[in-house]
């Protein structure tokens, strides 16, 4: 059904009144995480501004006692392991299951269990960066605290 020639310039002067729309480019962020790039940024910038402070606090820590920071990353981190795989992944049915994939993360990197889940791989691969340098110091001595560096030690004349 063809339109007449008024009904088509009616049609055509109601169109021009829509206002044009750009099209809405999809916040893919928001989109699979929930979160948009402003969330993202600000989350970052937020741990930005903090990160001098924790990594000293981080790095303090394994110094005080290398073996126990050592164990304590290890346990968290394969804690942390555990609860997202536990249900997903089928060689996850343990807590020790999980201990032995993130120790292995930590050190040599071989094991015959991987993560099933996004955020499983994400807690490997911090264990994975972090760890090898974290079990180097394993069994160093703890550092002194600046107070107590001469204690205990003969003088020199």
């Amino acid at each position: 059904m063809a339109l007449s020639p008024e009904q088509q310039h009616a049609l055509d002067e109601l169109v021009s009144y829509i206002p044009e729309q750009k099209p809405v480019q999809p916040d893919w962020l928001k989109t699979w995480l929930g979160l948009s790039k402003e969330d993202v940024k600000s989350a970052v910038n937020s741990l930005l501004a903090v990160k001098g402070e924790y990594e000293g606090k981080f790095l303090d820590w394994i110094e005080a006692s290398p073996l126990d920071a050592t164990f304590e990353f290890i346990a968290i981190a394969s804690w942390a392991y555990y609860q997202v795989e536990k249900g997903d992944n089928p060689k996850v049915n343990t807590f020790i299951d999980a201990f032995y994939y993130i120790s292995t993360c930590a050190s040599v990197g071989y094991a015959d269990v991987f993560a099933a889940t996004q955020t499983g791989r994400a807690i490997a691969s911090l264990v994975m960066i972090v760890g090898p340098s974290i079990t180097n110091q394993a069994l160093a001595r703890p550092k002194r605290s600046c107070a107590n560096d001469t204690a205990g030690q003969p003088e020199i004349s």
